[in-house]
């Protein structure tokens, strides 16, 4: 990749969700443009539905969709994610595991497997229709993640293959996905469960955050050494949901510092492999690292307001409770149980 700081943007190819195309969102990292071009996506896919055999039975959804979703579906069955990234041959290829974490799959009676998608590919007649005919097995990590991964592990074996083969020279990325379970309210000085009582919380999809996080992780881990992979990984830091992103809060939609961060890691990577940097993604590099700090800082500066507010409260009471001992130590015994008795009247 012997490009320079004033190269043409870097081409960026993405199979996973909205945790890494939002990164590659002007809404999110406006600047994003002067150094990379995002120019395939495929998205909620599970990798397993990637790898098998395309699905090219008629279909109709059943309820009103949009452009993006009637793509969303179509791609989904024709895989044809394959044949765009090979025509593509980006320099990057960043890929994240939601699909296979979130949703898992559903398996045909001849073995192809499909994106077990809510919010998609369920409202199509072919599923509907399979599925009332008994023609689908669910698939699912968090009920049996053992089974899952090892179906998973298998599907990217084929996945590393068929990378060595058609892209030799594109430059994979793994991006460490993750579940949220906390939600940022401006209200409140702590962040809350997300599952808990807030009004748009309580619509969420339950599922259980840590098995499912478990399996993502485990397929990331596995995914970086198969794939010879890069790696971005922010798990380590609590990233919570928010009222007020774009999307509305969900388990993983991330405040804008995490969008910043994963540029200024990204930027780390292509700076590795290039040996120069030009100044703006030094700039994004530095306000990527200090952008989760400023988050941090603020919300434990929130926090000892908070605490600090508690222990003035404290205080008072003790005062107050401290003078009326004192005027009921000068105050004869007989006056005091007769106040006591009619104050608990």
């Amino acid at each position: 990749m012997d490009r320079t700081p004033d190269a043409e943007p870097r081409s960026v190819a993405v199979f996973g969700s909205c945790i890494t195309r939002d990164c590659f969102n002007s809404r999110f990292n406006p600047g994003y443009k002067e150094t990379y071009r995002c120019d395939l996506l495929q998205n909620q896919m599970s990798l397993l539905s990637l790898m098998s055999e395309p699905v090219l039975e008629a279909w109709e959804p059943t309820r009103v969709m949009s452009e993006y979703d009637l793509w969303n579906v179509r791609t989904e069955l024709s895989k044809s994610f394959l044949v765009d990234v090979v025509r593509l041959q980006p320099a990057y290829l960043v890929v994240d595991f939601f699909g296979d974490a979130h949703f898992g799959c559903v398996r045909l009676p001849d073995g192809r497997f499909l994106t077990d998608n809510r919010w998609k590919v369920r409202h199509t007649d072919l599923y509907r229709r399979l599925r009332d005919e008994g023609r689908l097995e669910q698939v699912r990590g968090r009920e049996d993640p053992d089974a899952y991964f090892a179906l998973w592990s298998e599907a990217l074996d084929r996945f590393a293959g068929f990378l060595a083969e058609h892209l030799p020279r594109s430059k994979v990325i793994v991006h460490h996905g993750h579940h949220t379970g906390w939600l940022d309210l401006p209200d409140r000085p702590h962040l809350v469960p997300l599952r808990g009582e807030h009004r748009r919380a309580r619509r969420l999809h339950k599922i259980d955050v840590d098995s499912a996080n478990a399996l993502w992780s485990r397929m990331d881990a596995r995914a970086v050494k198969v794939l010879r992979a890069a790696s971005i990984d922010l798990t380590g830091d609590v990233f919570p949901t928010y009222d007020e992103h774009p999307w509305g809060p969900f388990y993983v939609h991330y405040p804008d510092d995490y969008y910043r961060r994963f540029l200024a890691e990204m930027h780390k990577i292509v700076v590795a492999d290039e040996g120069t940097a030009s100044p703006q993604m030094v700039a994004e590099i530095e306000s990527g690292a200090r952008s989760t700090l400023e988050r941090d800082l603020s919300a434990r500066t929130e926090q000892l307001d908070e605490i600090t507010r508690r222990y003035g409260e404290l205080e008072e009471a003790t005062a107050r409770l401290r003078e009326r001992v004192a005027r009921l130590e000068r105050t004869p015994l007989r006056r005091a149980v007769s106040r006591l008795r009619r104050s608990r009247a």
